[in-house]
C-alpha cells in the first residue's frame, strides 16, 4: 500500500551542562597509576571539563535537557509520542532510563525506548527516529542522552583527565520539503568490544564479599582503535556520501563525537573538510560520549555557524566498535 513519506529533522535542542568546572590543577596531587605517558602530556588540548553533583540520578539531568528541547521546539508535552534515551550510566543496572524519563517528563502520550550503540548512540537514535517520522509511525520524538564519566572513571585513571559530564536532548519532527534527514550509514567492529568495559567485580568489605562495578580498559585494543579510527571513520562516511549522492564540496558543516583532542580534526581532514566547516568543544568539555554531538549542535547553532539549508554531516564512532553517520539538511 502506498503511503506518504514525510521529511524528518531536528526542530529543538536542549542542554543541561553541569555548573561545576574541573580544571587541570584538580590532578596536581593525584597520582595517575596506569598511564604510559608523562602526566603533563595527559592535559594536551584540554583545559577544563564539567562535573555533575553526586547523589542525583542521571534521569534528573536528562529530564532537564529534554524539557528544554521540547520548549525550544515550541511543542507541548502531550505532542510527544516517543522518547528515545541513551544513558551511558543508567539510574539502575536494569531497566534503562527511557520509561522513567517518560514518567518524569509527564509525557502522557509517549512510548519509551532505550537504545545503546555506545558513543554513537545519538546518531543511531537520530537515524531510527528519522525513519519512524518519515513513515508516519511517529510525529514528534525526543532523543535524550547523558554521560556521567565522573561516576564511572576514577580520578587516578589516565582517561579521567579528558572526560566530562553532560546531558542533552533534541526533538525530531516533520519538517518542510527539502529539509531534514538525507541518508545514513553504520558499521560495527566487534573485535573492539572489550576495549572499554564496565564490569561487576567482587570486593571485600567489613560486611564480607560484595559486588561492585568497575571501569576497565584493554589498552592494546584502545591503541588499535586509535591507529585505525581515521580510516574507519572515513570509510563509513564515504559510504554514506554514496547513499546520499553527495560529494565533499556539498557538505557545509560537520559535527562529530570528540573522544580525544586530535580525533575531530583528524576525521575532518581525512574526509577533506576545512576547519571552518566544523565545530568541536573538546578543550572546554572533553569527551562527552553520546552527548558530544547534540552539545556541539546547540553551540554551533547559537554561534550562527549552522544556516538553513546547510548540508550537515553527523559522525560518531562508539567505543571503536560502532560507527554511525547521518546527513541532514538543516532547518525546519
Amino acid at each position: 500500500m502506498l503511503r506518504e513519506i514525510y521529511n524528518a529533522g531536528i526542530i529543538g535542542i536542549g542542554l543541561n551542562m553541569p555548573e561545576e568546572i574541573r580544571k587541570n590543577n584538580y590532578w596536581n596531587d593525584i597520582e595517575i597509576v596506569n598511564s604510559r605517558k608523562e602526566k603533563s602530556s595527559l592535559f594536551v588540548g584540554i583545559e577544563e571539563r564539567r562535573i555533575f553533583p553526586d547523589n542525583v540520578p542521571p534521569s534528573d539531568f536528562e529530564t532537564v535537557a529534554a524539557k528544554r528541547a521540547i520548549k525550544d521546539a515550541g511543542l507541548e508535552l502531550d505532542d510527544i509520542d516517543l522518547v528515545m534515551v541513551h544513558s551511558m550510566l543508567q539510574d539502575k543496572l536494569i531497566p534503562g532510563n527511557a520509561s522513567l524519563l517518560q514518567h518524569k517528563l509527564g509525557l502522557r502520550n509517549a512510548g519509551a525506548w532505550n537504545m545503546d550503540t555506545c558513543c554513537s548512540s545519538f546518531v543511531s537514535m537520530l537515524i531510527a527516529a528519522s525513519h519512524l517520522i518519515m513513515m508516519g509511525t511517529c510525529k514528534n520524538i525526543v532523543i535524550a542522552t547523558s554521560i556521567l564519566h565522573s561516576r564511572m572513571i576514577s580520578p587516578t585513571h589516565y582517561l579521567s583527565t579528558i572526560v566530562g559530564d553532560g546531558a542533552a536532548a533534541v526533538v525530531m519532527s516533520r519538517v518542510s520539503e527539502g529539509r531534514g534527514f538525507i541518508a545514513s550509514n553504520f558499521h560495527s567492529k566487534g573485535e573492539y568490544h572489550d576495549a572499554f568495559t564496565m564490569r561487576e567485580v567482587a570486593i571485600t568489605t567489613e560486611n564480607g564479599v560484595e559486588p561492585s562495578i568497575e571501569f576497565f580498559t584493554n589498552d592494546e585494543l584502545v591503541r588499535s582503535i586509535g591507529r585505525n579510527s581515521v580510516n574507519d571513520v572515513a570509510a563509513v562516511v564515504n559510504e554514506a556520501m554514496k547513499k546520499a549522492n553527495l560529494n565533499v564540496e556539498e557538505i557545509d558543516f560537520m559535527i562529530s563525537h570528540q573522544p580525544s583532542p586530535w580525533a575531530h580534526g583528524a576525521w575532518r581532514d581525512a574526509i577533506g573538510l576545512t576547519e571552518s566547516k566544523s565545530y568541536e568543544s573538546f578543550s572546554r568539555y572533553g569527551n562527552l560520549a553520546s552527548t558530544s554531538i547534540p552539545v556541539n549542535l546547540f553551540e554551533a547553532r547559537e554561534l550562527g555557524k549552522l544556516k538553513d539549508d546547510d548540508t550537515i554531516l553527523l559522525v560518531s564512532p562508539g567505543a571503536g566498535e560502532n560507527f554511525a553517520v547521518a546527513f541532514l539538511k538543516w532547518g525546519k
